[in-house]
């Protein structure tokens, strides 16, 4: 620690000065103010070091557990990749250990590409319906519409009876099928 006789000017230190209250005001964000991270950069060239992961030689990284593919699954949609894998590398860490090695941004989009298997959308047939009932019944989400949800519905978007009375037989009546 400097005093002053260690100061040529006859300053008092930093640490001195806080240490006394004499501390001049620190800056402080303003509020509301947001903290920019190198994931949120627009630029390509402050994220390609992060896409990067270094791997040990020789070394294959593990597969992801089950709740990984769940988070994976719920989040790749609203998250950015780099973002995500930042989360799984840390989860991952924080389990196993700083000897572990750390996901891929490949694996990551492998595994993304694997969750999401697209219904083509471009057509209205009945084989693209009972494709997107199929993913949708996968997903759980046929299981949450009920006659209650399928009246919101049609409330929210001014379906006549006809259109109503259609969705409640797909819908409800689509597991004889």
């Amino acid at each position: 620690m400097r005093t002053q006789e260690d100061d040529p000017a006859g300053r008092p230190s930093v640490l001195t000065a806080m240490l006394a209250g004499s501390m001049p005001a620190m800056p402080t964000p303003a509020p509301g103010s947001v903290r920019q991270h190198l994931l949120d950069e627009s630029r390509p060239s402050g994220r390609a070091a992060l896409a990067v992961v270094p791997t040990k030689q020789g070394q294959k990284p593990r597969e992801f557990t089950a709740s990984d593919k769940a988070l994976i699954r719920k989040v790749h949609g609203y998250m950015a990749t780099l973002q995500l894998l930042g989360i799984l590398n840390e989860r991952l860490v924080c389990d196993v250990g700083d000897e572990a090695t750390l996901y891929t941004i490949d694996q990551l989009k492998a595994e993304i590409a694997s969750v999401t298997t697209a219904v083509p959308a471009s057509s209205n047939d009945w084989g693209t319906l009972r494709k997107l009932l199929a993913k949708a019944r996968r997903d759980g989400v046929l299981n949450l519409i009920d006659e209650q949800v399928i009246n919101d519905f049609a409330v929210v978007y001014s379906l006549n009876q006809k259109a109503v009375m259609s969705l409640k037989d797909v819908l409800l009546n689509g597991d004889n099928e």
